[in-house]
């Protein structure tokens, strides 16, 4: 009897693909708002009012995943009022110091600047405008605002800010710093709402006693289950598009990770970087009962892949991004951050690992609990991950090669699908 094996070797390869296109589309959208704008990069003027203070206003968008932040410079022809910019009280300040203590950028950043970015979360929070910061210097600012961004995924209204110079002569006299903003306050309460919702469902599927680990995988597999990879969707840099529409792309994903796990208790953040040929790409940090790892969400999501046969489950989750090593990380991304990233090398949650499907030998015994586990679970697939390169051949050649594959199917299956992968050594076969 012939049995037939069905390879779908393109499945690994079309991840890169995804997000090229994703992060082509972003750059076209992101020089079309700059044509459309009129402004002229690097253009520097301003206007005096009767003491001699000149004003300079400059805008600078959200950190778009890996992108270099897009600073431009206008006139605004208006006398400059020191009394019409509001400040920040020093109570909210503090209180949001206080409060950030244990989130990462926060905790990483140049300390001295703790101060600016809080108040630029206050800013933020209460969709300020025109507010008096506690710095002059434009790339301080910039680094406060990055460091506060990637704290804070539920400020999702906010793509950037002004700021306006203000000068007497060669001296810079102060800065005025103001959001800019997707939404309206009243607005923003009414998608809270549907927020809301979505965590209600997200909350009501784990218990807060569960383990960081199950907390993490939980969180990975309820956002790729219940999430399409868009290119071009609504909202796609925050978590509006995850929570309220269902689609997004790697930006929403990340954020949407980081946010839902803050209401489980687990330390996350986002980090951003490169994949492929340069494309930007966002994905997370997350703390493990005190071990660093990494998982991309994105790269999990399988939802928009399938195969020609239709024997693949287009919503199976793709697990070679839980919970992995630096090592394992930047042979198919680059970080590029705003603060250090830990150097992650812990290896005891890894998914393949924890879970009991870390090959580090063929052995029947292992394989065929493997399989029984996963039907008896059901499971329409199984995965596992060899532990090297010798490890993964020797697995191919008995499991392909020699096609004892069949040995662990149940029903005298004549056909199976899988995937496998000569970079992660990683085998998926469904069932």
């Amino acid at each position: 009897m012939k049995r037939t094996l069905f390879v779908l070797f393109l499945i690994f390869f079309m991840f890169g693909l995804v997000v090229m296109h994703d992060n082509k589309k972003r750059a076209d959208h992101t020089a079309s708002a700059s044509n459309q704008s009129g402004i002229t990069t690097g253009q520097s003027a301003g206007s005096l009012n009767s003491s001699g203070e000149k004003r300079q206003v400059s805008t600078v968008e959200a950190p778009k995943t890996g992108f270099e932040d897009i600073t431009v410079e206008s006139t605004k022809d208006e006398a400059a009022d020191s009394g019409k910019e509001g400040i920040v009280d020093q109570a909210s300040i503090d209180q949001v110091m206080n409060s950030s203590t244990g989130l990462y950028c926060y905790d990483t950043m140049d300390a001295s600047l703790h101060q600016l970015y809080a108040e630029l979360y206050v800013v933020c929070m209460q969709h300020e405008e025109n507010i008096r910061v506690s710095t002059t210097d434009s790339d301080q600012l910039e680094y406060a605002f990055k460091c506060m961004y990637n704290d804070h995924p539920e400020i999702y209204w906010v793509d950037g800010y002004t700021y306006t110079r203000h000068t007497q002569g060669s001296k810079i006299l102060y800065l005025t710093f103001s959001g800019k903003y997707t939404y309206t306050a009243n607005e923003c309460a009414q998608y809270n709402q549907q927020i809301n919702g979505y965590l209600s469902r997200f909350l009501g599927g784990i218990s807060m006693s569960a383990s960081d680990y199950d907390k993490v995988k939980y969180t990975y597999e309820f956002l790729i289950n219940n999430t399409d990879y868009v290119i071009g969707s609504r909202d796609n840099q925050n978590i509006l598009s995850v929570m309220l529409y269902g689609d997004s792309v790697c930006q929403g994903y990340a954020k949407s990770t980081q946010y839902l796990l803050s209401k489980l208790g687990v330390k996350s953040t986002m980090v951003v970087g490169v994949v492929g040929n340069g494309e930007g790409h966002a994905w997370n940090l997350v703390n493990i009962d005190g071990a660093y790892y990494y998982v991309d969400t994105t790269w999990g999501d399988s939802s928009y892949l399938g195969s020609a046969d239709g024997n693949v489950n287009a919503n199976t989750v793709n697990y070679n991004f839980l919970n992995i090593t630096t090592d394992e990380l930047t042979k198919t991304h680059s970080i590029d951050n705003v603060v250090p990233m830990p150097y992650c090398i812990e290896t005891k949650d890894n998914y393949y690992v924890h879970e009991g499907l870390y090959i580090t030998g063929y052995d029947e015994t292992t394989f065929r609990n493997i399989f029984d586990s996963a039907r008896a679970n059901g499971k329409d697939f199984v995965t596992f991950k060899c532990m090297d390169a010798n490890v993964y051949s020797e697995v191919y050649n008995r499991l392909i090669g020699d096609q004892e594959i069949f040995n662990y199917l149940s029903g005298g299956s004549d056909n199976v699908s899988y995937v496998n992968s000569d970079d992660t050594y990683v085998f998926t076969f469904w069932l």
